[in-house]
This record gives structure tokens, C-alpha cells and sequence, in this order.
């Protein structure tokens, strides 16, 4: 007995083993394609390097000076020339003026020239403060210098708090920005929400498609479900664009409308939260039916017929026998709508309106257009956040439908 246990463990070793090394490759993959990208974006958020490695003179200098109390001292604009020289010299310099720049908007030139004539050594004559502080007075800007100041380290909190359309005030404290600035959080809230109502709404709509191809015949069954699954053939900015064409004012629409007489002009269809609403759902609703449809299928049809033979009514009948059956795939189906709408941008710039755009659009603009990668970091942050709290209410909502009636 105890040779025969000893052989079965080893076999059992080995088939760990081998399942182990066939996974490594796998995982190996996820780690070094995804997460590992995935997680050095999101650091960027607190990233603060670029500003401490090539300022680290002026914020060694800096000491307990603070811009209230007067001009920059000699000690520190002398190592500010050193730190912008070096940065010159290195290739640098318009790196630290951008980064700069988005704290101290209007800075970006300044910084640039003064690199400039600092690498080819215009501010060696001393005192350098007098020359430096002569040739460019913006480097006596106490708002600058408190920047400057709350730059050192290489953490920093401003991307974070910018995503929240939060900044740190003159003492230091934390205070909403200006509401002319004031964009993140409603985008934030924006995006939710319109993912919420996509989700919802293709639930519904799916529910009676996934039904009617699974109750249907065998031929009409495979005839629907290629119909369903026809527009995940088509690209999607093909789709988006013809919500476009047909949705605009001499569009099929609207000629359908004045023709009938429910209209005397044609409606503004277009460039409104109802044409995002109906391109969005009109692209995930094929997910949902698929999620659906995977599950009907292995809940017998007996189990309806028995509830409405037993004298209940249809809807009763449904909520109480069928709805709890097909919840796995509902969930299911919800949280890969949700995700997807969490995500979109091309479908709103396309088609939705100026208070339409959802927060993955200013992710792509700060990441391609400003390259302020910082805060499109952090507004990812809020992003991933969402979807960890939905993951959550999820797998709660999964635990909850799975717990036998009457449990505790």
C-alpha cells in the first residue's frame, strides 16, 4: 500500500510539474506583455524623477529658503544654471520645461532658453543670480518657485490630486480647482453613468434575443445566432460612422420622420447623449446575447413548463424559475458590457456631444496630444479603481444568486 501511495504521489509530482512548466510560458507572457506595461504606466501618476534627477542641485540648494521671504538667493539660482546647463547638455531640457510647465503654466520658453544660454555658458560671468535673474526676471516669480518647491522628491501627489480636479493651495492645504478647470470627476461620474445605462439596456434587450434563439428551431436558431454575431464582423468605427449617415438630418431617420408627419423638421439625432446611447449599445449588445445564449442553453425548457403547469403566472413563473437559472450569464455578460463601455472614446468624439466625452478620452488626449502621460496615468488610476469596485459588486452579486434559498 504504502509503495502504491509512494508512486501515485510521484506521479502526481510530476504532472504538477509538467502542468507548471506548460504555464510558465503563459504566464511568463501576461507578466511581461501586459501587467508589467500595464503597471509602469500607472506609476507614472506618482512618478516625480524627471524633476527631482535633473533639479537635484536646486532642490539641494534650496534649503529652508521660501519664496515669501525675497529673491532667490545666489547659492540657488547658481545651481539652477548648473542643474539647466546639464540638462541641456544631456538632451533633457524639454522634458523639465514641460513638467514644469504644467505646474507653472507659461514657463515651458523660459526654462527652454534659459538652458539654452546656460549650456553655452552666457551666465559664467558673477554673480550669476544678477545676470541670470537680468536676462530672464521670471525666475523671481515666487508662484514659480513654490512649484518648484513642492516638486522635490521623487513622489509626488500633483497628477493624483489634478485627477480629481483638486490642488494644493497657497498654504500648502488641499482646495478644488477653479470651476472653469473643474472637468475630471464630472467626466468620471459621466463615464459610470453611461456605462450603467448601456449595461442595463442591453441586458434587456438581450434577455428576448437569447430566449428567442435558444427556443427557436435548429435552422432558425443558427440563422439568428449569425445575425447576432454579424456585426462583430464589421470594424468599429465602420459601425459608429453609420450612426452617422443615418442619424444626421437628411439622414433615413429623420426623412422617415417628416415623411410620416410625426415631425415638421428634422430632430437633432446626432451629437447627443441618445446617438451615443444607441451606437454604444447597438456595438455591445451582440456580448450580451452571446453571454445569454450560453446559459440558456443548458437550462431545460421543462422547468418553465412545470412552474406555469403548477398554476403560476408567467412573470412569477420567469422571475422565480428562470431569471435565478440565467443569472451566471447576465453577470457575466453585464460585467464584459460594462468594461467595454468603461472604455470607450472613438464611439463619443464620433458621435456624442461636447458634454458627452467619456474619461477614456481624455486619457488618449493627455497621452497623445499634451504627452502630460502624468495625469493620463492618473485618470487611468480612477479608471482601474472603477473597474476593481465593479469586479467587487460582481463577484458579490455572483455569491449572493449561488446561495441556496433560506441560507443564512
Amino acid at each position: 500500500m504504502s509503495g502504491g501511495a509512494t508512486r501515485t504521489g510521484q506521479r502526481g509530482r510530476r504532472q504538477n510539474m509538467l502542468t507548471a512548466a506548460m504555464v510558465a510560458p503563459l504566464v511568463l507572457f501576461i507578466v511581461v506583455v501586459f501587467l508589467w506595461p500595464v503597471a509602469r504606466f500607472l506609476a507614472l501618476s506618482v512618478d516625480n524623477s524627471d524633476i527631482s534627477s535633473n533639479l537635484s542641485r536646486t532642490f539641494a540648494a534650496i534649503g529652508d529658503w521660501q519664496p515669501a521671504t525675497g529673491s532667490p538667493p545666489e547659492p540657488l539660482l547658481d545651481a539652477l544654471v548648473q542643474d539647466l546647463a546639464e540638462a541641456r547638455n544631456k538632451g533633457r531640457d524639454g522634458v523639465l520645461a514641460q513638467l514644469i510647465n504644467q505646474r507653472q503654466v507659461g514657463t515651458r520658453f523660459l526654462v527652454i532658453k534659459t538652458a539654452k544660454d546656460a549650456a553655452e555658458g552666457k551666465f559664467d560671468a558673477r554673480p550669476v543670480g544678477d545676470a541670470l535673474l537680468a536676462t530672464y526676471p521670471g525666475w523671481a516669480d515666487p508662484a514659480l518657485w513654490t512649484e518648484i518647491i513642492r516638486a522635490r522628491g521623487t513622489l509626488t501627489a500633483y497628477y493624483l490630486l489634478g485627477s480629481l480636479d483638486l490642488q494644493r493651495s497657497a498654504d500648502g492645504g488641499i482646495e478644488r480647482v477653479p470651476a472653469d478647470r473643474a472637468v475630471f470627476v464630472d467626466a468620471l461620474l459621466r463615464t459610470i453613468w453611461i456605462s450603467l445605462v448601456v449595461t442595463v439596456v442591453c441586458a434587456v434587450l438581450a434577455i428576448p434575443v437569447a430566449q428567442a434563439i435558444v427556443s427557436a428551431p435548429p435552422a432558425w436558431s443558427r440563422i439568428m445566432f449569425a445575425l447576432v454575431l454579424f456585426p462583430l464582423w464589421t470594424s468599429l468605427l465602420v459601425r459608429t460612422v453609420i450612426w452617422i449617415i443615418v442619424l444626421q438630418k437628411n439622414g433615413p431617420v429623420n426623412a422617415a420622420l417628416v415623411f410620416s408627419g410625426l415631425v415638421d423638421t428634422p430632430l437633432t439625432l446626432i451629437y447627443t447623449r441618445f446617438s451615443l446611447y444607441i451606437a454604444m449599445i447597438q456595438v455591445l449588445l451582440p456580448l450580451m446575447v452571446l453571454s445569454l445564449v450560453s446559459v440558456m442553453r443548458r437550462v431545460p425548457a421543462s422547468y418553465m413548463k412545470a412552474a406555469l403547469s403548477l398554476g403560476a403566472p408567467w412573470a412569477t413563473a420567469w422571475r422565480r424559475v428562470q431569471l435565478p437559472l440565467i443569472m451566471p450569464g447576465l453577470l457575466a455578460g453585464s460585467a464584459i458590457v460594462f468594461v467595454f463601455a468603461l472604455g470607450y472614446y472613438i464611439t463619443p468624439i464620433l458621435v456624442g456631444g461636447p458634454g458627452d466625452q467619456m474619461i477614456s478620452s481624455y486619457i488618449a488626449f493627455y497621452t497623445n496630444t499634451t504627452l502630460n502621460w502624468g495625469l493620463a496615468a492618473a485618470l487611468s488610476v480612477q479608471l482601474l479603481l472603477v473597474l476593481l469596485a465593479s469586479a467587487f459588486l460582481l463577484w458579490t452579486a455572483r455569491v449572493l444568486t449561488r446561495r441556496p434559498a433560506g441560507a443564512p
